[in-house]
């Protein structure tokens, strides 16, 4: 009756990180789609849309312990700053910022300042989330250097640096993992790639150094990226050295039809655990489009 027991709880208790998976998958899409929308009327700086990868980011950002874990988003990564817990109003309040800093000034003769960096430098430091460079693929190295530290401290924190496909034909990127393996440092590097799982992987045209444990992951798998992250985690924090994850996922403009769509395949493993309700579902959807739209009119002085 015991062994029942703990076997109901544990699938309820899994059932409920998938909803609650849902959940952060689907405010991740609609403050996408709002900032995006935004954006093209003018009224957001700079907006590098993560539709598509919203399972490879929550999915992973959910195993990260928050406020001991270090995390090194890139600028994509709406979808971790969210799970990590900035809100919807900050996560505007970036994008203003950088609209902000692009506008004309009155010494620079209609020259858009700073528009030459148009990237989201997310930060949130009381979360130890590290706000990312310009230059692409040196927060691996940064990652490195603090995994570096934390294991001279004999911290248990794990640090985690992602990046997109394009880093990962910069210098940065080789030397930081091959400084992570040779040191056998706490670090996890995930890079997201816009390649569908039954492609040849870019990353086969390097050579990964030794003491580097590399998986490749369908990233628009929610269960199998969390899986993934959870045992690389684990594997981090026991001592045995760094990860690559590979996630594979399918990118588009926000609205496009989106192949292998993320939600769509988390939608379809709560129908198969039983555990989907369309008034939950509903209810859900209704709330966070309101929380949103009222971030956005907050931020644009709209709600004042």
């Amino acid at each position: 009756m015991g062994v029942r027991f703990e076997k109901s709880a544990q699938i309820s208790s899994e059932l409920a990180l998938l909803r609650d998976m849902y959940m952060h998958m689907l405010l991740t899409r609609l403050v996408d789609e709002c900032a995006w929308n935004t954006y093209r009327q003018a009224h957001l700086g700079f907006v590098a849309s993560c539709y598509g990868h919203e399972a490879a980011q929550v999915g992973s950002a959910m195993c990260i312990q928050i406020g001991q874990d270090f995390t090194l988003p890139y600028y994509r990564d709406l979808g971790v700053v969210l799970t990590i817990g900035m809100t919807p109003y900050e996560v505007f309040r970036t994008y203003l910022q950088s609209r902000q800093n692009a506008l004309p000034q009155p010494q620079d003769t209609g020259l858009l300042q700073h528009a030459q960096q148009p990237v989201s430098h997310w930060g949130y430091h009381k979360h130890n989330l590290v706000t990312g460079p310009a230059p692409v693929a040196t927060q691996i190295m940064h990652a490195a250097g603090i995994a570096f530290a934390c294991k001279l401290r004999k911290s248990p924190a794990v640090t985690v640096a992602y990046c997109g496909d394009g880093a990962t034909a910069e210098p940065d990127f080789l030397e930081g993992l091959i400084f992570a393996a040779l040191h056998q440092l706490p670090a996890l590097f995930i890079c997201e790639q816009d390649t569908p799982i039954s492609r040849i992987s870019t990353l086969s045209q390097l050579s990964l150094p030794s003491g580097l444990t590399h998986h490749r992951i369908d990233g628009s798998d929610v269960l199998a990226v969390h899986a993934a992250m959870q045992a690389a985690i684990e594997h981090a924090r026991a001592g045995h050295g760094p990860s690559l994850l590979e996630m594979c996922v399918t990118r588009a403009m926000p609205g496009a039809p989106l192949e292998h769509d993320p939600l769509q395949r988390c939608i379809h493993l709560l129908k198969e655990h039983n555990a989907w309700d369309d008034a939950w579902a509903s209810e859900l959807e209704t709330r966070l489009r309101r929380e949103v739209k009222q971030a956005l009119d907050d931020v644009l002085g709209k709600g004042l």
